[in-house]
């Protein structure tokens, strides 16, 4: 009985680690899935922004922001916004999730989809590149954390991810691209329309259970960017051997 009790407990918290966040996590079939629809909070997301000097007072200079409110689009409910200003004409930036709830050292098929909320129009000329094509849109599920650290090269130092995103409108290990900032319709200057999204990877957790999952946008245009994220899904099951 002790031990049914210990099991029940531990069964119990597995599953609040992801509930604790996530707007609904279901299984069925044998596939697990969860849902961020950003409702309540923001989930745990954490802003992620590379590519850019190490030194002070930067982050003021690229304009950073992220915050959790209201996507300004009628009918949407709230989203996560990021914004950043690409003075390094790299400037990678996005937003990181944990997942928690995976057998250590086995390998999963993962799909995901999420929205993007964009206010660029497409066929635009702008400094280095096009505001909308030229800003390339990313997303991947990774063994490690992705983290921005400090790297030198040529003498000066930038953070880099710890990663392989790519570069700028290439893919890497670590993150496929899934399109770009340019809105599908070009009729309603000004205002914020949903991209979605879609990508599918084969990924092993870590020793501990672990995979992070990263969105973000890799930029070519030399200045602002800004958008939401929304109704971020992913699902998963066991690879096939």
């Amino acid at each position: 009985m002790k031990r049914l009790l210990t099991m029940w407990i531990t069964t119990l918290l597995t599953i609040s680690m992801m509930t604790g966040c996530a707007s609904s996590v279901k299984k069925s079939d044998g596939t697990n899935s969860v849902k961020f629809d950003f409702e309540k909070d923001d989930a745990g997301f954490t802003p992620i922004y590379a590519d850019y000097p190490y030194s002070e007072g930067v982050e003021e200079f690229y304009e950073f922001q992220h915050n959790y409110g209201k996507v300004p689009i009628d009918g949407a409910g709230n989203g996560i916004f990021i914004s950043g200003n690409n003075h390094s004409d790299d400037l990678f930036m996005g937003y990181v999730k944990a997942l928690e709830v995976f057998a250590p050292t086995k390998t999963y098929h993962f799909s995901v989809s999420f929205k993007l909320a964009t206010d660029v129009e497409g066929g635009l000329v702008g400094v280095g590149g096009a505001p909308g094509e030229d800003v390339t849109v990313k997303c991947g599920v990774t063994q490690i954390k992705p983290e921005a650290l400090p790297v030198e090269s040529e003498g000066i130092t930038y953070y880099r991810l710890n990663i392989d995103a790519g570069q700028q409108g290439n893919g890497g290990q670590d993150m496929v691209v899934v399109g770009d900032m340019a809105k599908t319709e070009n009729n309603r200057p000004g205002e914020y329309e949903f991209k979605e999204f879609t990508a599918e990877f084969d990924v092993t957790a870590n020793a501990l259970g672990e995979v992070y999952l990263v969105i973000g946008t890799d930029s070519g245009f030399e200045a602002s960017t800004s958008y939401y994220l929304d109704d971020i899904s992913v699902t998963w099951d066991e690879a096939s051997k």
